[in-house]
């Protein structure tokens, strides 16, 4: 990644991309949690609740109120190492048809390949790395960059979550969290999804880093999708 100054503003410009990448006021890669700990009804409240909060009337306004008045924001699934889906790649949202266009994109994209596999397990630092590519293959500059992570459980299979959560800090990232606590547990003794401490705790400790990082909680997939309405607008007031 390099800098660039354009109109007076420091723009994080990602490698590889032409001088005239367009400028948006975030970079968001909405990244959900689809491992085997989510249920098929609640893969489904997941994905719907994304594609509403995203196109919501607040939210657009939110997007609006920013520098360059857009976003551009990239949909991921993903479970275990080898498991990260684009279900939709990067799309700006510059008003309400976009966000539209956007939200409709998410409720028709195809499930993974893999979806039905009984072994899924929770990669948090594989979708975080995935995310850091997506960056970089991003058709537009941003000030911030951020990856929203939803998910019911700790990391555990792949690299160690907190060393990868600093490296992405390290080049300008923003990692943020919605902790879906009270979700089902197929593990005999439950830790995946309740830790010791908590998840939200878990979350603030190991997951999440950056300028302005925080932990939104949603009690069950039930309120999944009012809770990650909230969190994008407390998300993107922060490119305001």
């Amino acid at each position: 990644m390099r800098m660039q100054v354009l109109g007076g503003m420091m723009l994080v410009l990602v490698s590889g991309l032409p001088a005239k990448a367009e400028p948006v006021d975030m970079l968001l890669c909405l990244a959900a949690d689809v491992s085997e700990s989510v249920s098929s009804s609640e893969y489904e409240l997941q994905r719907l609740g994304h594609a509403a909060a995203i196109e919501d009337p607040d939210v657009v306004r939110v997007i609006g109120n920013g520098l360059h008045g857009k976003i551009a924001v990239s949909y991921i699934e993903w479970a275990d190492q080898q498991q990260q889906f684009t279900g939709v790649d990067w799309h700006v949202i510059d008003g309400q048809e976009s966000a539209r266009r956007l939200a409709d994109k998410i409720r028709q994209s195809p499930p993974p390949p893999w979806i039905g596999w009984n072994v899924r397990n929770t990669s948090i630092s594989e979708v975080v790395k995935f995310c850091l590519r997506q960056f970089q293959a991003a058709p537009a500059v941003a000030m911030r960059m951020v990856i929203d992570i939803s998910s019911d459980g700790t990391n555990n299979v792949g690299g160690r979550i907190d060393e990868v959560r600093d490296h992405a800090v390290s080049q300008g990232v923003v990692i943020n969290a919605l902790a879906i606590e009270d979700a089902q547990d197929s593990s005999p003794n439950g830790t995946h999804t309740r830790p010791e401490g908590g998840l939200v705790r878990y979350f603030k400790t190991s997951v999440v880093g950056g300028p302005g990082a925080f932990v939104h909680t949603a009690r069950g997939y039930a309120s999944f999708g009012e809770m990650i309405r909230e969190k994008f607008i407390l998300e993107l007031a922060s490119a305001e």
